[in-house]
């Protein structure tokens, strides 16, 4: 199982938040880690201070070379999917195909009316951009060849869950309560199964804490890998930099296969889905 890291860039000084954020993307390579992630937030919603995280990522591709680097996540409905297909594109290309581009429908109601939408409308939209940014990475240029097979929705409710599979997409997920859904994911989801389980590190909790739960949690048979995010997320940079370097102290998980048992069980319970060609939605 691999083990990445996710941060909500927060803090005091946006310029500070940022340039911590390439130092925790840089200890995270080199400390062994297989994924760094920020997330967007508009107007300093939940204290991130990030509402650009491609631009960000595109420094950290300067200063890192192997770590995988991703969103979690761009809120889709509140994009153009050409402009965001384009710019994830160029990102892909400067890191060398890097980029795991994460998406979902967002939960910060004043953003959405900030950008003159509604927000109940939110999860259809946010279906509806999902689809046109795939068929758009299909024809743009720069071409990122393979960046299409790496887009990751968040999501924990079974149609989210569902439609995400049917789409060939990752899921990205911090609900232990998606257990069941997952199970069905990997028997019937489009393309190869990805599941990155995110999970909080609470104030002043011990790192091993969290891997102790994590070995009893519900998600952890489907999941593929391990998001950690410390929190109170703008906590001091040393402690973000001590959660990274005391998560991989412990043995980590070994690479596991497709949990057998309950896959068949999946299996049984319906037909595997087609992929859903891109430009068009899931029914």
């Amino acid at each position: 199982m691999r083990l990445g890291y996710l941060t909500h860039v927060a803090g005091s000084a946006p310029a500070q938040a940022y340039r911590d954020t390439v130092t925790l993307a840089v200890a995270a390579e080199e400390l062994g880690y297989s994924s760094f992630w920020v997330a967007q937030h508009h107007d300093g919603h939940l204290d991130g201070l990030l509402p650009s995280p491609l631009v960000l990522l595109a420094a950290v591709a300067q200063a890192t070379s192997t770590i995988r680097l991703g969103t979690a996540v761009v809120v889709a409905a509140l994009e153009d999917p050409r402009r965001l297909a384009e710019d994830a594109a160029v990102l892909d290309v400067l890191s060398g195909g890097r980029l795991e581009l994460g998406v979902g429908a967002g939960a910060d109601a004043t953003a959405s009316e900030t950008f003159g939408r509604d927000h109940s409308l939110r999860h259809d939209e946010c279906a509806t951009a999902v689809d046109a940014l795939r068929a758009h990475l299909a024809e743009i240029v720069p071409a990122a060849p393979g960046l299409g097979g790496r887009l990751w929705q968040a999501t924990g409710t079974p149609d989210g869950v569902a439609a995400a599979g049917a789409r060939g997409m990752g899921i990205l997920t911090g609900r232990a309560d998606a257990a069941p859904h997952l199970a069905r994911y990997w028997a019937r989801a489009a393309g190869e199964p990805r599941v990155a389980a995110v999970r909080v590190l609470g104030p002043g909790e011990r790192p091993g804490a969290l891997l102790e739960r994590w070995r009893t949690d519900p998600a952890r048979e489907w999941s593929t890998e391990l998001l950690v995010q410390t929190q109170p997320a703008h906590a001091p940079v040393e402690t973000h930099l001590a959660t990274l370097r005391a998560l991989v102290a412990p043995p980590r998980d070994p690479d596991r296969p497709a949990p057998v048992a309950p896959l068949v069980a999946a299996l049984r319970s319906g037909p595997r889905r087609a992929p859903v060609p891109s430009g068009r939605a899931a029914t």
